[in-house]
């Protein structure tokens, strides 16, 4: 086992992900448990078990149900190109990882709605809970390849990257499973468009609207959101970043429209200082 594989085994025995600046994920209470595959959860009946990030099971663990999402592997410099030649240098690899990889994308946006519902007292609830992550076990793993699935797909067995990775503990976080279908109508349109809004305000952008992101009103994953602190931001102009700060709810009116579903759509939001608080220093 070489130093990075050790480095991610260490990583995934942690208390709590990822181990930069900002929102921590704690992991699973229940990590050490075996777990019952149950069956497969594929959210877009015009995807087979092909997986995007990842691959999601309905699983049984300590007699409950939930939806586990396993994380396909990710090289951490996959945006170096999106920074600019300053903060290229300045970044790490690691720290672009904990930023830009779904898995971590994930647990700091849930850490960061966790945070700000208990310090709000909100009881009301946009997104399916997520209760932690956990390392699956080589068991799991061997489960994972009976379905066919292969968590190194998106790598040719020559890459740099998966030579000197692969070994490394396959990721997953455990999350509230949803099983009942909900009529779109008017107050789910709304719910919906509120819990995006409300995400945006607490400095968490969606990054990925579409019908097979939802369960009803509830969000599903967050897998390529955006959550400050973000060294991508740190390197955007003002300009730009007024354009990202309208993309959640610009493509939710789109996505409505094209389900048929769309009324008014609302003006062009403003730039509004006091949301997304700090974010002018991102220039």
């Amino acid at each position: 086992m070489n130093s990075y594989v050790k480095e991610n085994c260490r990583l995934l025995s942690s208390l709590e992900l990822p181990e930069c600046d900002g929102p921590k994920l704690k992991a699973f209470p229940d990590r050490g448990s075996p777990i019952t595959w149950i069956e497969p959860i594929n959210p877009r009946s015009d995807q087979s078990l092909s997986g995007g990030q990842g691959y999601v099971f309905k699983v049984e663990i300590n007699s409950k149900i939930y939806a586990l999402k396993v994380f396909k592997f990710f090289k951490p410099s996959t945006y170096r190109g999106s920074l600019g030649p300053i903060r290229g240098r300045n970044v790490t690899d690691r720290e672009l990882e904990f930023h830009t990889d779904p898995f971590y994308a994930e647990c700091r946006a849930y850490a960061q709605i966790k945070a700000q519902r208990e310090i709000q007292g909100l009881k009301r609830k946009y997104i399916a809970e997520c209760y932690g992550f956990l390392a699956l076990t080589k068991a799991d793993e061997r489960v994972l390849e009976e379905y066919g699935v292969d968590l190194w797909c998106d790598f040719p067995s020559n890459d740099p990257y998966r030579n000197r990775a692969e070994g490394s503990p396959v990721r997953a976080l455990v999350k509230e499973y949803i099983e009942e279908d909900f009529d779109i109508d008017e107050g789910t349109l709304k719910h919906m468009m509120s819990g995006i809004k409300w995400m945006n305000r607490k400095n968490i952008l969606v990054n990925d609207i579409h019908p097979g992101n939802f369960k009803g009103p509830y969000l599903l994953d967050l897998g390529s959101s955006w959550t400050k602190p973000h060294c991508l931001w740190e390197n955007m102009s003002r300009r730009k970043m007024r354009v990202i700060l309208q993309e959640d709810i610009r493509t939710f009116e789109e996505m409505t429209d094209d389900m048929g579903l769309g009324r008014r759509r609302s003006p062009r939001l403003p730039y509004r200082r006091e949301s997304w608080a700090g974010a002018e220093k991102y220039h």
